[in-house]
């Protein structure tokens, strides 16, 4: 039996130049951080991406449901930071909106 490391190696000789399969090059110190910032950049734009997509996410005071308890635990009004919907908009959203209106 051929170990795994072995055949990643045939597999990546067959389809990969030769100076790339016999050389490991290291990144040098500017490349780590562009690498780095290429990576925050990339996660930024997916997460405004999902903002676009899904603009709420659950009140964080009342957990989605859009009720507020009494102390007691026997009565319930609507929430008064999501006014009993539940919702709350979420951080990139806002500053979405908030660029797009002052871009208008």
């Amino acid at each position: 039996m051929v170990p795994a490391n072995h055949l990643l190696w045939l597999y990546a000789s067959t389809v990969l130049p030769a100076s790339v399969v016999t050389e490991t090059q290291s990144l040098t110190q500017t490349q780590r951080v562009a690498v780095w910032i290429g990576t925050g950049l990339a996660a930024v734009a997916l997460y405004l991406l999902g903002c676009l997509i899904f603009p709420f996410a659950n009140c964080t005071k009342c957990a989605g449901s859009g009720k507020s308890r009494a102390p007691r635990g026997k009565s319930f009004r609507n929430c008064r930071r999501c006014k009993g919907t539940g919702r709350r908009t979420r951080i990139g959203r806002r500053l979405i909106d908030a660029h797009r209106n002052r871009t208008r």
